[in-house]
């Protein structure tokens, strides 16, 4: 039987290339990194050692009707460095929406990129004090463990 165990990547298509990669350079914290040959323009972003986020030049409407054309609504990471994230946001005039769930103990910031893709971002919350949190409650979901591999804000 075959199972999904996680995302591999997101694919974003674009004729913004320079403002989305400086988007989530500043944003995510990725970095551009090795990608085969493709004969379209482009990069792969990587987190680390994985490219989680592909991106791909078009033009400007590439053949599609009037309207919106993407297709992808959101993703989500979980991150850690929340007021630091909400300090670089607000530098970069970047407008957000932030969200609680006391259920599953996460502070959400959702993002517009400049091809309209929603990024949400996941902080683990201690919803007592309102500040970030290192390590879950007792309660927390399990759907969010991954969150414990993620290294430390720098």
């Amino acid at each position: 039987m075959t199972y999904v165990h996680n995302l591999h990547h997101v694919n974003i298509q674009t004729c913004k290339l320079a403002e989305t990669q400086e988007f989530y350079e500043r944003v995510l914290g990725l970095h551009v990194g090795p990608r085969p040959s493709i004969p379209r323009p482009g990069y792969w972003l990587y987190l680390r050692d994985d490219p989680i986020l592909h991106v791909i030049a078009i033009d400007e409407n590439d053949g599609m009707g009037e309207g919106p054309v993407n297709k992808l609504d959101h993703f989500a990471v979980m991150a850690k460095g929340m007021n630091e994230t909400r300090a670089t946001l607000d530098a970069m005039g970047c407008e957000y929406r932030e969200r609680r769930g006391a259920e599953d103990h996460l502070t959400r910031f959702f993002i517009i990129d400049p091809n309209g893709v929603t990024v949400e971002m996941a902080f683990l919350t201690n919803f007592d004090t309102g500040e970030e949190e290192d390590n879950p409650p007792e309660d927390w979901y399990v759907g969010a463990h991954f969150y414990d591999e993620l290294p430390a804000a720098e």
